[in-house]
């Protein structure tokens, strides 16, 4: 049912825009109450940055996946993995620049994006100090993520088009900018 009413809000929001839907539009056409619809997100930004909450996750699982002699810089790469993967899948990728002209087009929506970003830029450097053990930099780790998801967006616009080019680009980026403690 979360899914639905995701894809149902996400729909609404690319035809009507953002601001302009109504929790009890999205209830309707999904045939809920509005507060039915609050029993599955807590306002109608939850629906949109939802997918990120998710991506996330993913992201988090994927790092803790990786092999402990790895590089945090390696690791972080492959843990970027599910991105790729998104950009490779046509409906994925529309989907994605859909819910991001979304996102870019309302500054409140915009500012909890940067929020969650920042959260899970966080959470990511803390798995890998964890990871490093005693002796890690912390700034120098934050520093590193922060570093990777700069890659990572770069990389995303430039190969919008040419969605196969995108993992080779990242993969280009990443190399360039490797850190000197990763080499």
């Amino acid at each position: 049912m979360q899914s639905n009413i995701a894809r149902t809000a996400e729909a609404l929001f690319v035809a009507k825009g953002f601001e302009e839907t109504t929790v009890d539009e999205i209830a309707a056409a999904v045939g809920m109450s509005q507060r039915s619809f609050f029993r599955y997100f807590p306002s109608k930004d939850e629906v949109v940055l939802d997918s990120l909450a998710r991506l996330g996750e993913e992201l988090a699982a994927r790092l803790a996946a990786r092999p402990p002699g790895e590089s945090e810089w390696d690791s972080l790469r492959r843990a970027f993995d599910p991105v790729v993967e998104r950009f490779g899948d046509p409906v994925s990728r529309e989907h994605d620049a859909a819910i991001q002209r979304i996102i870019d087009g309302s500054p409140r929506l915009f500012a909890s994006y940067l929020r969650r970003l920042e959260h899970l830029q966080r959470d990511l450097t803390e798995a890998l100090l964890v990871r490093a053990g005693a002796g890690a930099d912390p700034v120098v780790m934050r520093a590193m993520v922060g570093g990777a998801f700069a890659c990572l967006h770069a990389s995303a616009f430039p190969t919008f088009e040419a969605s196969d080019e995108f993992g080779p680009c990242l993969d280009r980026t990443m190399a360039a900018l490797r850190p000197v403690a990763a080499r």
